[in-house]
């Protein structure tokens, strides 16, 4: 790697920060020497010193980012100003652009910071040769046409009378003229999406950023160019005055941006999508509360009426309502990746007879489903709630590739696969072993191999803007790695999609997770229980569902609430069922307190989303005892003697 020597100034109030990005230059090829200020009066003797390159935090306490840049246009320096932070929002650092920064990196991805700087340096060279054009072209053509030829952004020379004079190489590929000829029977007009044959639009705007550098001597600004077989892409200009043989002329350099212009939309959706995560658990919280209240106490009634009773069927319509608001619920935490994700043993076939009529309500009625299950199918472990998620984005998919209809199929077996078939498949990185295949296939539209070869990336999507997220195959490829299984492709245009997923053949005993899913007989008992939960209406139906068991109940609204009440307690408390999320005192913190007082104390937590406090990347922490919410009160009273006879 050829090393790039790089004189620094840093303007950063943290020594730390300071080294890691001294590292991360270093470490892309640079050899630097640097110098690390954080007031104005060093920040200006450095400058004396001549650095090739300004970095700049956007907070420090005595002269940040934005002061050195009102002392660097004041000045009139010409280097290269770079910010970068760990704090500040993406239209902020847009605003530093148009205020005059060259660039922004964020600390927390300081791999982008060798190749911005890179082009921060390659860009103020070109800025600096465009303004010292007609030195440059007088002393040094020949230097001059190596730069112009060998440049990979787009560069051309055009006319006072605003035509196009020449191209070099790299804007003949840009534009995709097939020679310099075609080039310059173009106008720079033509080049815009806008244009017509006969419209002023396009022409208007073009030669009013003409005039502008014209009459400035440079202009920076984006556009919107087009190519000659009608493709559009985003760019960023910069006209600059020169003379050419005495005469002024106008050199355009373009860059392409495109790349640049969607990683920014895929950074705002990302942000997009993590405010609605964070919306959607606190909303599933307290929603989750109320509806085991409102499923709880339903059950509640059910049980005190008789079966001749007139309320009986009003009351059993209330128990349905909230099961299908806590169905939605979990799909609101799946969609957000708020669930907490409980691996079982699972029979995919009975998985799929129990989803069949939500799959059809899904894809609508001009989509024929057919599933066809294998015989004798083996077990694998995975959370029921992700295999559902892996089904239903592909079953979406599928609707989505056949808007006039058609037919989606979806197949299971077992699978015994070898290293040929994974030679013969390209598939590469997995074993030999007995797998279970689920495949989803339609007579969709089918996908190319350029398609094919993007559709697990994030944000990815043929779809057109507000239709798809590009979320949905790339939660399901995580879903399948995550349990170690993989998944291969097959599809061409106009002849369908087939996916089929692998996941490993279940290797625990599967007799003992039947046992663990047997009902307890006799769920009632005299014991001592705590409960801790901070929504009145919740906490109240849990402590009658368990005295109505014969259980002795303790309640607290948090858990500090918790350590008052068992210091007024005289007595054992044999089990402790506490909420997670409290104000106060969260559950998990209540519960380090409380133990050591009661050592032979068992505890169940629960939840309706997840949290870090019992989770960790959202699978519940081993050795814990969990109780989902919504929640029925046989339910809870099966979970409570489950946990005591343990």
């Amino acid at each position: 790697m050829e090393m790039i020597t790089l004189h620094l100034l840093i303007l950063e109030d943290n020594p730390d920060d300071a080294e890691l990005a001294i590292k991360e230059l270093e470490r892309k090829g640079f050899k630097v020497k640097w110098t690390r200020v954080d007031t104005k009066e060093a920040f200006r003797e450095a400058l004396a010193e001549k650095p090739d390159l300004i970095l700049a935090d956007y907070f420090v306490p005595s002269f940040d980012a934005m002061a050195a840049l009102q002392m660097y246009r004041q000045l009139k320096v010409e280097i290269p100003l770079i910010v970068y932070s760990g704090v500040i929002s993406e239209e902020i650092a847009v605003e530093c652009m148009k205020l005059g920064v060259t660039d922004y990196v964020f600390k927390d991805n300081l791999s982008h910071l060798g190749p911005v700087v890179k082009r921060a340096l390659e860009e103020m060279k070109i800025y600096r040769k465009s303004r010292q054009a007609e030195e440059t072209l007088r002393e040094s053509e020949e230097k001059y046409r190596t730069l112009y030829d060998s440049s990979r952004d787009a560069i051309m020379i055009i006319s006072p009378d605003k035509v196009f004079l020449n191209g070099n190489p790299a804007c003949l590929k840009m534009f995709g003229c097939r020679n310099e000829d075609e080039f310059i029977f173009l106008t720079p007009a033509a080049l815009s999406p806008e244009y017509q044959p006969d419209g002023a639009l396009s022409v208007e705007k073009s030669q009013k950023m003409i005039s502008i550098a014209m009459e400035q001597g440079s202009h920076f600004f984006e556009w919107k160019h087009k190519r000659v077989n009608g493709e559009e892409f985003y760019s960023t200009v910069l006209l600059a005055r020169m003379k050419l043989y005495g005469q002024k002329i106008l050199q355009a350099t373009v860059r392409d941006i495109t790349k640049y212009k969607k990683l920014e939309a895929q950074l705002r959706l990302a942000q997009k999508m993590e405010a609605i995560g964070k919306l959607a658990g606190g909303i599933a919280h307290d929603f989750n509360n109320m509806l085991t209240v409102i499923m709880g106490n339903a059950s509640l009634a059910l049980m005190e009426i008789g079966k001749d009773d007139t309320l009986r069927q009003e009351i059993e319509e209330i128990r349905k309502a909230g099961e299908r608001a806590a169905s939605l619920t979990r799909q609101l935490l799946a969609f957000s990746r708020k669930q907490i994700v409980q691996p079982k043993i699972l029979d995919i076939n009975k998985l799929l007879t129990d989803i069949e009529k939500m799959l059809g309500r899904l894809i609508g009625e001009d989509i024929e489903l057919l599933t066809v299950p294998g015989p004798a199918l083996w077990k694998v472990e995975i959370d029921p709630g992700q295999i559902e998620q892996v089904i239903m984005n592909l079953a979406i998919n599928a609707r989505d590739a056949m808007p006039q209809g058609g037919k989606l199929t979806i197949e299971t077996d077992n699978a015994d696969l070898n290293e040929n078939y994974f030679l013969e498949h390209g598939i590469e990185g997995e074993k030999s072993g007995h797998y279970v295949m689920l495949a989803v296939s339609d007579t969709g539209s089918g996908m190319d191999k350029k398609t094919l070869e993007h559709i697990f990336e994030p944000f990815f999507t043929t779809k057109e803007v507000g239709r798809g997220t590009g979320l949905g195959l790339p939660t399901v490829y995580g879903i399948v790695k995550q349990n170690n299984g993989f998944i291969w492709v097959y599809s061409e245009p106009g002849q369908g999609t087939t996916f089929k997923v692998y996941l490993s053949e279940v290797k625990k005993d599967t007799d003992l997770e039947k046992k663990e899913q047997t009902h307890v007989d006799d769920p009632g008992g005299s014991e001592t229980v705590l409960i801790v939960e901070d929504n009145d209406l919740l906490r109240n139906f849990v402590q009658k569902a368990l005295q109505g068991y014969g259980y002795s109940v303790l309640n607290a609204e948090n858990g500090e609430d918790a350590l008052m009440v068992c210091k007024e307690h005289d007595g054992q408390i044999d089990l402790m069922i506490t909420d997670v999320v409290m104000p106060k005192m969260g559950g998990r913190e209540a519960v380090k307190r409380l133990q050591p007082l009661y050592p032979q104390m068992k505890v169940i937590y629960m939840s309706g989303y997840t949290d870090n406090a019992i989770v960790h990347h959202g699978v519940l922490k081993s050795g814990l005892n969990f109780l989902e919410k919504p929640f029925t009160p046989k339910g809870l009273v099966r979970k409570v003697r489950k946990v005591l006879d343990e």
